[in-house]
């Protein structure tokens, strides 16, 4: 089953919109001093002066910037070691461009085992018990796009402290669409109806619609139960979850909220860190998405069960969070390395993106059918991607959840996403490939 999401079509666009730009060979936007002498004679008279001025301009110098200032080695996200125990990173020390860091090893205790840098209860996703309250996402929209959405569509939280929205993934589909005649949402709209995304929120511990603080939302992959993608937008449709909506050798969703609560009929939920796996030119890209939070009207659907989101709004609920440039870059490394057909030009580079945040040279020229089309792309692409991908957030100034003013490092480490979505009731009969 082919999955996307909201963030995955953000992605794709922006690799499309850096293909765009590595074909322009031009440099309108140089800036680099110009060191050649100014020999040709200055006739322009001046108050006193009738003697054309010929000493050549060499007034200008050239800047070295250093690479460590400010400090690119921000913390990265915690991994699995292949004993299966969690490997933290704190902020790593940067000398030439290069960055090291300290490691911290914790091996899991009990049943737990290590998924996606985390101890989780080991188990399997065929004894996951599915609450009844479940919603089927029947819109999902990239903010700050403009077109063919109500004014104003600014989407979704501040993560900046500056008093308004951020969405610098959006800011950027924005101008892509201008330039490439991209519609992203336009995209997912087409995926949503074809049934080719299915996403699923299910709201635990929900005994009153109106006012409860004990809920936990978990999010799923999916696909229609009577092949009829028509009239799953109706409310009273059945779906079955795809088994890679858990992570990895346990029954604990890739998607989770476990510390939401409704107040007055609005959901609320996060900040929170959980992990997607997006499908980027055609493979399966896992990546961390950190303080992500959601906000938005809920009430009973068709089905008598499951809940509306977002329903109040003709915009939808609000859906934002942040992707750390460092678990972008891990993820795309850990895919890369899962690529037979990617080879480094330097025999040390064992990496797509270094750890000083530069592309490390790869050749592709034997990539097959088996690889997949991002094997051969991604590693040529890579550095013009980078480059377009503005970091607006500074996630050091955020304490448990809280923007803390202030007390931040001075470096933004984050790219901020904003989504509407809108959701009616459903129903999940279990998970595909496991027996009834």
């Amino acid at each position: 089953m082919r999955k996307f999401t909201c963030l995955s079509a953000a992605l794709v666009a922006a690799f499309s919109f850096g293909l765009v730009a590595c074909g322009d060979d031009a440099a309108p936007g140089d800036t680099s001093p110009d060191t050649t002498p100014d020999t040709t004679p200055d006739t322009t008279e001046t108050a006193g002066e009738t003697t054309p001025d010929t000493t050549p301009d060499v007034t200008e110098t050239e800047t070295v910037t250093d690479p460590c200032i400010p400090n690119p080695c921000t913390a990265k996200a915690p991994t699995c070691s292949a004993a299966g125990a969690v490997v933290s990173y704190g902020t790593g020390t940067c000398a030439a461009g290069e960055c090291t860091y300290a490691e911290t090893t914790t091996a899991c205790t009990g049943a737990d085992v290590c998924s996606g840098g985390a101890c989780v209860a080991g188990g399997d996703a065929c004894d996951y018990a599915f609450d009844e309250r479940v919603s089927y996402v029947t819109h999902i929209a990239v903010g700050n796009q403009g077109t063919g959405t109500p004014a104003p569509d600014e989407c979704c939280f501040d993560y900046t402290g500056e008093g308004k929205v951020d969405n610098s993934l959006g800011d950027l589909l924005k101008t892509a669409g201008a330039l490439l005649n991209l519609d992203v949402n336009s995209t997912i709209a087409e995926q949503i109806a074809s049934g080719g995304l299915t996403l699923l929120l299910e709201t635990k511990g929900v005994e009153d619609i109106t006012n409860d603080s004990t809920v936990s939302i978990a999010g799923f992959y999916g696909q229609d139960g009577d092949a009829d993608a028509a009239n799953n937008a109706a409310g009273t449709s059945t779906f079955t979850v795809d088994p890679t909506s858990f992570q990895s050798g346990t029954s604990t969703p890739l998607i989770g909220f476990p510390g939401a609560k409704i107040t007055n009929g609005t959901l609320t939920a996060g900040p929170d860190l959980f992990r997607l796996s997006l499908p980027i030119v055609g493979a399966q890209l896992d990546i961390a998405v950190s303080l992500t939070k959601i906000e938005g009207k809920v009430a009973v659907g068709p089905n008598g069960k499951g809940l509306t989101m977002g329903a109040d709004n003709e915009l939808g609920a609000k859906l934002g969070g942040v992707i750390k440039r460092t678990d972008l870059y891990s993820a795309l490394n850990a895919f890369v390395a899962t690529c037979t057909c990617v080879k480094f030009t330097n025999a040390a580079d064992t990496e797509l993106i270094g750890a000083d945040g530069q592309c490390n040279a790869a050749t592709t020229t034997d990539c097959g059918e088996a690889d997949g089309a991002a094997c051969k792309q991604l590693p040529p692409l890579c550095g013009t991607l980078l480059a377009f991908i503005d970091s607006d957030v500074d996630t050091s100034c955020w304490d448990s959840g809280d923007f803390v003013e202030g007390d931040c490092s001075g470096t933004k480490d984050a790219i901020s996403v904003g989504v509407w979505v809108k959701a009616t009731s459903g129903t999940i009969d279990g998970v595909l490939e496991c027996s009834p």
